[in-house]
């Protein structure tokens, strides 16, 4: 989904003052304590406590301390006990700690590299054969 050669760059940091209106795209890591009206897509995104994103949130890992109105798209999602989310999530892990609240779905997904993996076209497979 990203590209992972940013993991050894400083995140990029969002402050508490912040209103982002917009699509927010960052191959790295991301540390917002402001708040993003519209679409984001990272590699790692940390919401912290008086962080808040409405709108779709595309990433390899999210770790929410925060506020989410959106729907979640993630390999890896925590929500942290602060946590409150309002729709659904996509995941292929996830932790919730005791007093973090969800109003949505949650729903597992495939990772992107075990998708492909996984997969043998029927048309591929042979009939087993039965012994009388």
């Amino acid at each position: 989904m990203f590209s992972k050669n940013n993991k050894k760059s400083a995140p990029s940091l969002i402050a508490t003052d912040v209103v982002i209106t917009g699509s927010v795209n960052n191959q790295g890591l991301m540390q917002l304590d402001g708040t993003i009206k519209g679409e984001v897509s990272v590699e790692s995104l940390t919401i912290g406590h008086q962080g808040s994103v409405e709108g779709q949130i595309t990433a390899s890992e999210v770790t929410v301390k925060g506020k989410v109105e959106g729907i979640i798209t993630a390999d890896k999602v925590i929500l942290e006990k602060t946590a409150q989310v309002i729709g659904d999530i996509f995941h292929g892990t996830i932790s919730i700690e005791e007093g973090a609240t969800v109003q949505g779905a949650m729903k597992h997904k495939a990772p992107k590299s075990a998708e492909k993996e996984n997969v043998t076209p029927i048309k591929d497979q042979e009939p087993t054969k039965k012994s009388v």
